[in-house]
């Protein structure tokens, strides 16, 4: 195989918040679209999914993946792998296998399907966006008031209700293995029981894997019933920190709620629970705390590192704060992952973006009444 293939264009189907068919999550959101001729996007919602497969953007991302290229959508996986970090797409290559012959054409074999159900959100994170959270509407323009596109579209987004979505959702899931659902927030979206009780009543939910991202807020028992039915059923729980500042982060969410709802999921029986952790500038500094509180847990720790908005990456941080953070996580250099995020923290100094980020804290500090200094001291000397 090409050093640059990934394995995804060849059996996953996914879609961003707004429905429309994108090659992957991991992908840079604003070039992985997936168009027709005219320059319109295919979507789940009205388009023909069989046509969409081997459209023109299909193809072309097929072509340079087997022809040592690299796409210009796949920069964030690229970028680890060239800092030392095992990507999505290492990963996704490891799971799926290569099973060839491959060329621009694909069969219409889809083993994979990540939807992210909308933007119907009841947090507002701050690595986050008005695209995948409703919440993000009113805010956004207080954060970039230069900016001229109108979001008030997705204050409501409605796809999920349009019933073409399911119809060709249901005449591709006998040979998914795989559905991974996210939002927004994927459990207060009730629409996604369609799917469930489709798989379960044609016979299809014993041979699928369930996948969530889920920030915990919200467990209800409908979907606890739902999902036990299915082979497996996998809660990826987004907790980027411990305590005050998962809230600060992930805002305004009740880290008293989100430790009980965590301690519900872990008594039921099929399931399969990963913790997983946003790395960047908010959090980087107080990984040893989450590691701590993760300890008391048998679950597999799952680290993104944030590639976007540029000024929230770790690389931003100053050098000093950079040793610091090796300080405080060198006792935690067995676990998974965490030897990577130094590398990629260290491969590049974009310490000059750390005025945006400083602008863009304050900004969500007036808005929400809340404050860096007390959550993260360790940046008070470099704020002006």
């Amino acid at each position: 195989m090409s050093e640059t293939f990934c394995i995804l264009p060849w059996m996953h189907l996914a879609t961003n918040a707004q429905g429309e068919l994108r090659v992957c999550c991991n992908s840079i959101p604003s070039k992985n679209v997936i168009r027709k001729e005219d320059g319109s996007p295919y979507t789940i919602y009205n388009d023909n999914l069989q046509e969409a497969w081997n459209s023109t953007d299909y193809q072309k991302v097929r072509v340079e993946l087997l022809d040592n290229i690299r796409p210009s959508m796949c920069k964030r996986c690229f970028s680890e792998e060239d800092a030392g970090v095992k990507s999505a797409r290492i990963f996704s290559n490891e799971k799926w296998g290569f099973k060839g012959p491959f060329s621009a054409n694909a069969d219409f074999d889809i083993k994979y399907i990540d939807l992210r159900l909308g933007n119907l959100c009841n947090l507002k994170c701050r690595m986050c966006n008005p695209w995948a959270s409703n919440q993000w509407v009113k805010e956004w323009l207080d954060v970039y008031p230069q900016e001229q596109e109108d979001i008030s579209t997705l204050s409501n987004i409605t796809w999920p209700e349009v019933e073409k979505t399911w119809e060709n959702l249901f005449d591709i899931v006998g040979t998914v293995e795989q559905i991974y659902l996210t939002g927004g927030e994927p459990t207060i979206i009730k629409e996604q029981t369609k799917l469930l009780q489709y798989c379960i009543d044609n016979d299809f939910a014993k041979n699928i894997k369930l996948k969530y991202n889920t920030n915990l807020t919200n467990v209800p028992k409908s979907l606890i019933n739902l999902w036990s039915h299915f082979k497996v059923l996998q809660l990826n729980c987004s907790i980027d920190a411990v305590g005050e500042l998962d809230r600060y982060i992930r805002y305004p969410s009740n880290w008293f709620k989100i430790e009980q709802n965590f301690n519900v999921i872990q008594q039921l029986k099929n399931i399969d629970i990963e913790i997983h952790n946003t790395v960047q500038m908010y959090n980087i500094l107080h990984l040893d705390k989450f590691l701590d509180w993760c300890g008391k847990f048998d679950n597999k720790i799952y680290f993104n590192i944030l590639d976007h908005p540029e000024y929230l990456n770790i690389k931003v941080l100053p050098k000093r704060l950079k040793l610091l953070v090796e300080e405080r996580l060198e006792k935690y250099m067995h676990i998974d992952k965490v030897p990577d995020i130094i590398k990629y923290m260290n491969s590049e100094d974009h310490f000059y973006k750390f005025d945006a980020f400083a602008s863009y804290s304050k900004t969500l500090d007036e808005n929400r009444q809340e404050s860096l200094i007390y959550h993260v001291p360790e940046f008070k000397e470099y704020l002006k």
